[in-house]
């Protein structure tokens, strides 16, 4: 075909038709895009693991607590639609590689030494990267509350006595200069990494201006919500739903990440346990708030073997009741009703 007939052919109808076939699948392609985008993530702190992890006392013995790796096979929606991992299973079926996990500053000089190869925070992501994860948020905070009676007397809280936990605006400095001079020595894979501010009070940070601006050099924050100690009950107690989504609602407003880490939750040998009740407090926040889907929004569960809970089986995920099984509801929760919208 003349080269001249070619040019004169893709000038005409069949380019129109080139053009407006590429922005269909352009259009077709954001929607998608955004369809993809309309939930957050959800994860899991898979604890205990295997039979080593229940050599732990926190809480209690966890001698003979039911561990994940023995749910082998049993939970295949969960292995392939969670997100993100606190940890992983030896001889798991977790598919993900994407990790996250809680780090405490300001226990003791030494942890926080700014030599990144003595760092700890820096030897933690080495030790995930090192074992093919990808870090995909740090959970950051100071812990000193709970530390100066767990072996840390030299543990200092946070500048704001309204919540120990946030960091001061030179923590946060440090710790992003500490990820370059570990990245510029190759010790870790990335220049920078998600820092999460995890905060004690469910709304402080949302209303204090010097709050406000420490967790605007974060990529988010963290809440824990537990259903015992100060946590109970929900209405009354330290998480209730209208706190809570007000402060989810400013982070969101803000552009950065929230995380609503969410248990331990109670289990049958409390008084106050019946079935479904962790599901029916996750509703009550949606209800009153807290947003369901967003995709900046990720729910976490944090199923740390403590109080009551500790005796909740593991799985299978087709046990409603089990750990497994509510993760399996959370994810259709967020992601299926997202992606039905």
């Amino acid at each position: 075909m003349p080269a001249s007939l070619f040019a004169v052919r893709c000038t005409g109808r069949d380019v129109q038709f080139f053009f407006v076939l590429m922005l269909f699948l352009s259009a077709v392609r954001c929607y998608a895009h955004d369809h993809a985008s309309a939930h957050g993530l959800v994860g899991l702190r898979p604890i205990p693991a295997d039979l080593a992890g229940t050599r732990h006392n926190h809480g209690g013995s966890w001698e003979g607590l039911p561990t994940f790796d023995a749910q082998k096979g049993n939970y295949p929606f969960v292995a392939k639609h969670i997100d993100v991992l606190f940890g992983d299973v030896p001889n798991g079926d977790f598919q993900t590689k994407k990790v996250f996990f809680e780090y405490y500053w300001g226990l003791t000089s030494e942890r926080d030494t700014l030599d990144p190869e003595k760092n700890l925070l820096i030897r933690t992501i080495r030790k995930w990267e090192q074992k093919g994860d990808d870090v995909l948020h740090i959970l950051i905070c100071r812990e000193a509350r709970l530390a100066v009676d767990r072996g840390y007397p030299q543990a200092k809280l946070g500048p704001f006595n309204e919540d120990g936990r946030i960091l001061s605006a030179v923590d946060v400095r440090d710790i992003r200069q500490l990820f370059r001079d570990a990245y510029r020595r190759k010790f870790i894979r990335y220049d920078n990494y998600e820092l999460i501010m995890m905060v004690e009070d469910p709304v402080f940070f949302a209303t204090n201006k010097d709050a406000q601006d420490v967790i605007r050099l974060c990529e988010g924050v963290a809440y824990e919500a537990h259903q015992f100690n100060r946590h109970w009950p929900l209405e009354g107690g330290w998480s209730n739903p209208d706190r809570v989504a007000k402060g989810a609602q400013w982070t969101l407003e803000q552009g950065l990440e929230y995380i609503f880490y969410y248990g331990p939750v109670i289990w049958e040998p409390s008084e106050h346990y019946r079935p479904f009740i962790e599901r029916e407090w996750l509703k009550t926040y949606w209800q009153r708030g807290l947003p369901k889907q967003h995709p900046k929004m990720h729910y976490y569960l944090n199923t740390f073997p403590h109080h009551t809970g500790r005796g909740r089986p593991v799985g299978p995920e087709n046990d409603p009741h089990s750990i497994l099984g509510f993760a399996k509801w959370l994810i259709q929760e967020v992601k299926d009703s997202a992606q039905s919208k």
